[in-house]
């Protein structure tokens, strides 16, 4: 009885403890898709597809939905009792009823090892040599080489029969000398080395004890399982140790093993559960602690190193790792919402909820409730709990104010200097500040209370320098500063008893504040992710771009590593400091609380952190704890093209009409499925990745006809994406009347045609040459006269033009349809009239008027020509002209002088003829005046030439003002020309509306620059100072 005493204990104390803790195994059963909860065997694909045999048949799941591979896809019948994967990916299942299916996973094909074997496949070994063994239950051992024909025909033959290896077998393993050892029907061992079979002992295993599995390690040792016997360890060295419900098994028969991650071996009972063996000792799995069943029947590691667990009646399970732990209604929490969470200086967990505070030992097990009904709280609507140097615990309730719960005696006491202040007698936030220092937080403002100081409370407010009166977050940092969030106003910081609000330049709700390793604030908000401060200035932002799972944070978090926890309203977030990324926790990762209540979080004294969620608590990590991060394997999972699937491999041809294209892709991620995120590209289309999403479907209705390559890689909660990208590669060809060949012969074709037309036009074109030769001739002769017509007249044309308009006009009116007025700085204006003129032409009659004016006129044009002077227009008896129009001209005043005393002297001419043949005679005076003009041609028909501004009233002026036979000039003009003519100064002339202008006449050209006695011809130097280099460009 002493002797068992020991052993009831620890039995007591293991039961103890598997109620404490609950562990998160994630199970697939019926529920999900599976087609029978009996699960036999597990393995994994190259392509991450998780396949399971059931006792209903094959089925693949692929960490969302569970696919049933049935007889109609071409699988053997019956269930399914073991799996492998070869090494070219292939998967081999081995029925019970002795059928064979082997897949690629796209293709089903049902072989059998011969017609009369119908005993169940237990076990499979690929050997070096790539054949397969296959085990089985009452046929003994077979051989496989290479994969089964498109018939299902496979290569197959049973080995060693004749060496006394047993028909029954209930497994087999490959041993790390190479040997493959066999577990027998009756509870035997036998190894072979492919050539002898012999009995297999292996020392410190009892005999009485039958063996029912085997299994060899990563480091070489083999485990054998036994029936009542427990399991047994066994090295090389001979050592074998024990292991069985005395020091932790759940069961004595042991059913199979299996191997973690991290080097630790599993082992699965009939019916006590699943045990992992580590260096720290036993831990055992149960329906008590988390795991869906008893009954184990195979343990595998998925790639990312989680355990499958397939169960007996219970599906299978996936188990995560120990990094989430739950506490909820079986560990005593009497409300699944938990609003407040703390550990106490004696390492006892506090659970704030509606339903009053539960508190839990270091152990996990319920050791008080404390609740208003028992008269230990004013409210069961518990919000805030906090912990003082004294060992009370400080309550913040909604609706009965704070309260201050000493656990020594279980009593609690209302802080009525406080709670009197409360809106609502609300407490929002609660925090410890310096020794004796507490600092609450409400609805309407903040208070820092010294308990038993015997003082009053003192308030703050926003005319106290609090960014908001609405506290939700208070943060006691390193330094000693008090940080307050505001429900709007955002971040308020106290130092000294000083409050200071932080400025960011926008308004938010700070919902919560943690300080990481390198004394940095990060700030959580409701809506716009996490903010990062250093010494009071935003250094960094964070939100869903980054891989926050929302941007409502409402815990947070820093444990011992430095890593910073981030809790959100769709799970959890882990920042790695030295990686600087995030990891993402969904419900499928374990935490099933998904939401975090506000502040609802602590660190506990051995390195995990715990929240408090709407579903419970969770208690996660540990300073053991290791992360594999594992990058996710995406693969293409089938595309279909206008609507029909096509088979994948190698590069797809498709018609022109093929141009509808979906293709499925996806990556088993097992740690959180939901974590995973897709980007694709199709080259030939795109330039760079498309955003990301949790979409497994790519469609592209219409491409046109070129060359694609299809990408897509994944990222999983680890924050690693796939590398290479999978890869789908496929051609559109364009229509037949759009390829190369068609071009190409439709080329041959039109230049075969074109040859024999032409080669035929050329005999046509021969005769009728001769014919057109001759008519050519006769018509390229009156063509040739008529372009000489054409080209006379318009050379007629154009002399009228240049004779109305300069040549500049000319050619811009031609170009553009109109001309645009300019503006001249310098022009010599000069204007002549005939005095007398009305009393002459009374006793002309029109014609001889007229003919007398075109003799006159027709003179003038010939000498203003000579100078290169513009004619303006006559109007009348009047004659206008001007130098430095359309083109500047430097010397336009001399020019407009010298053809001035020309004029005059034809005129005297003109006159004396007159009187000696008894007629009158016009008298002339002549004006000239310098200036800017403006000049131009206005309105769209019967086109003219003409000149505006003062500058041609003024030259009109001088002439009206001038005398007969006498050349009157302006002051502007005499500065000019003074130099080189002989002028006299007539002093300060009244002109008509234009007041006294000073006028000169000019009598000679000066005698050094005349040629003649009278002083009318300029000699050479003259004319090539005006720019007329000899006398003979005058003529």
């Amino acid at each position: 009885m002493r002797a068992i005493r020991p052993f009831l204990l620890v039995l007591l104390a293991l039961a103890q403890a598997a109620q404490a803790q609950r562990y998160f195994f994630e199970n697939i059963s019926n529920q999900q898709g599976l087609p029978a909860v009996k699960v036999y065997c597990a393995a994994q694909s190259a392509d991450g597809i998780i396949w399971v045999g059931t006792e209903s048949g094959l089925a693949s799941y692929d960490g969302i939905s569970v696919v049933d591979h049935g007889t109609g896809d071409g699988t053997a019948s019956g269930g399914v009792f073991s799996l492998l994967v070869d090494r070219e990916g292939s998967v081999w299942a081995g029925h019970l009823d002795g059928g064979i299916t082997w897949t690629n996973g796209r293709v089903f094909r049902a072989c059998s090892l011969g017609k009369d074997v119908s005993s169940a496949i237990t076990a499979w070994v690929q050997e070096k040599s790539g054949s397969i063994l296959v085990a089985t239950m009452g046929s003994g051992l077979w051989r496989i080489q290479g994969a089964p024909a498109e018939d299902g025909t496979l290569s197959a033959s049973r080995i060693l029969a004749d060496q006394g290896l047993k028909e029954h077998l209930l497994t087999m393993a490959a041993l790390p000398d190479g040997r493959i050892a066999f577990v027998t029907g009756n509870g035997g061992m036998q190894v072979t080395d492919g050539s002898v079979v012999s009995e297999y002992n292996i020392p410190g295993v009892p005999d009485i004890f039958g063996r029912t599995s085997l299994f060899a390690d990563s480091k070489g040792r083999i485990w054998v399982g036994t029936q009542g016997g427990g399991a047994f360890r066994c090295t090389a060295d001979g050592r074998c140790d024990r292991f069985d419900i005395l020091n932790g098994l759940g069961s004595n028969t042991i059913y199979c093993f299996g191997e973690d991650g991290d080097g630790q071996v599993w082992i699965g009972t009939t019916d006590g559960g699943a045990s992992c063996v580590s260096a720290d000792g036993v831990r055992t799995y149960g329906p008590d602690n988390g795991l869906h069943g008893r009954a184990i029947r195979c343990l595998v590691r998925d790639r990312e190193g989680n355990m499958l667990i397939g169960m007996y009646e219970s599906g299978f399970d996936i188990f995560k790792g120990d990094r989430f732990i739950t506490y909820g209604e079986a560990e005593g929490l009497n409300d699944p919402k938990v609003f407040a969470v703390m550990e106490d200086r004696s390492q006892r967990v506090w659970f704030g909820t509606n339903a009053g505070i539960v508190v839990l030992d270091s152990q996990g097990k319920l050791t008080e409730q404390i609740t208003a009904q028992k008269g230990q709280l004013t409210s069961n609507f518990v919000r805030c709990l906090v912990e003082d140097d004294k060992g009370y615990v400080w309550v913040g309730t909604e609706g009965g104010g704070l309260l201050r719960f000493d656990p020594r005696s279980g009593r609690s006491q209302e802080a009525i200097e406080v709670s009197g202040s409360l809106a609502d007698l609300r407490v929002t936030a609660l925090a410890i500040g310096q020794p004796g220092e507490l600092w609450v937080g409400s609805v309407n403002g903040l208070w820092r209370y010294l308990p038993g100081s015997g003082t009053v409370p003192t308030p703050y407010g926003e005319e106290d320098g609090l960014a908001g009166k609405h506290v939700i977050a208070l943060f006691h940092g390193r330094d000693g500063a008090i940080w307050v969030g505001s429900k709007s106003n955002g971040i308020t910081r106290i130092d000294n008893g000083k409050a200071q609000r932080i400025d960011l330049g926008r308004s938010f709700a700070a919902s919560c504040f943690t300080q990481d390793k390198e004394g940095r604030i990060w700030v959580g908000t409701e809506g716009q992710g996490i903010i990062v401060l250093k010494d009071g200035k935003e250094v960094q932002r964070f939100g869903t771009d980054q891989g926050l799972l929302s941007n409502v944070i409402k815990a947070l978090a820093t444990d011992d590593q430095g890593h910073v926890w981030i809790g959100t309203t769709k799970g959890l977030n882990k920042w790695r400091h030295k990686q600087e990324g995030f990891i993402a926790f969904t419900e499928r990762a374990g935490f099933t609380g998904i939401e975090v209540k506000p502040n609802a979080v602590c660190a506990l004294r051995d390195g995990g952190i715990l929240f408090g969620t709407v579903n419970g608590a969770t208690r996660v990590g540990n300073k053991q704890e290791v992360e594999r991060n594992v990058a996710p394997l995406v693969t293409i999972r089938g595309w279909s093209v206008n609507m029909e699937e096509r088979p994948i491999g190698g590069e797809a041809s498709l018609s022109h009409d093929e141009r509808s294209i979906r293709v499925r892709y996806g990556c088993v991620a097992l740690s959180d499925p939901n974590a995973v995120r897709y980007m694709v590209m199709l080259e030939g289309l795109e330039d760079d990745w498309q955003p990301m999403t949790p979409s497994t479907v790519a469609a592209y209705p219409a491409l046109p006809p070129g060359t694609y390559t299809f990408k897509v890689k994944a990222m999983d909660r680890s924050g690693l994406w796939s590398d290479p990208p999978t890869e789908l590669r496929f051609t559109i060809h364009p229509p037949w009347y759009r390829s190369w060949w068609f071009y190409t012969a439709l080329a041959l074709f039109i230049g075969a045609s074109l040859f024999s037309y032409i080669k035929v036009r050329e005999r046509q074109l021969r005769l009728r040459n001769m014919v057109l030769e001759q008519k050519v001739e006769e018509r390229t002769a009156e063509v040739v006269a008529q372009s000489k017509e054409i080209e006379g007249q318009k050379g007629r044309i154009e002399d009228l033009l240049l004779n109305i308009l300069p040549k500049e006009i000319s050619e811009e009116l031609k170009e553009k349809g109109k001309a645009t007025a300019r503006r001249h700085e310098e022009v010599t204006v000069l204007f002549t009239d005939m005095k007398g003129f009305t009393r002459v032409a009374e006793k002309m009659t029109p014609e001889e008027l007229v003919s007398e004016l075109d003799t006159c006129f027709v003179q003038f044009d010939e000498i203003v020509g000579r100078y290169g002077i513009e004619k303006i227009k006559t109007i009348g008896d009047s004659y206008m002209c001007a130098a430095g129009v359309p083109t500047s001209d430097a010397r336009h005043a001399h020019k407009c002088v010298l053809a001035a005393l020309e004029v005059r002297e034809l005129m005297a001419r003109w006159q004396e003829e007159h009187r000696l043949l008894g007629k009158d005679g016009w008298a002339l005076r002549i004006g000239v005046n310098t200036g800017p003009v403006v000049a131009g041609v206005v309105g769209k028909r019967k086109f003219a030439h003409d000149i505006w501004g003062d500058t041609v009233n003024t030259a009109s002026r001088m002439e009206s003002s001038g005398e007969v036979g006498e050349v009157n000039i302006s002051g502007a003009t005499y500065a000019i020309v003074k130099n080189h003519f002989e002028c006299v100064h007539r002093g300060q002339i009244e002109a008509k509306n234009k007041g006294a202008i000073d006028m000169y006449f000019v009598k000679r050209i000066k005698a050094q620059y005349s040629s003649d006695r009278s002083g009318t011809r300029p000699n050479e130097e003259l004319l090539r100072y005006c720019g007329l280099s000899t006398a003979k460009e005058l003529a």
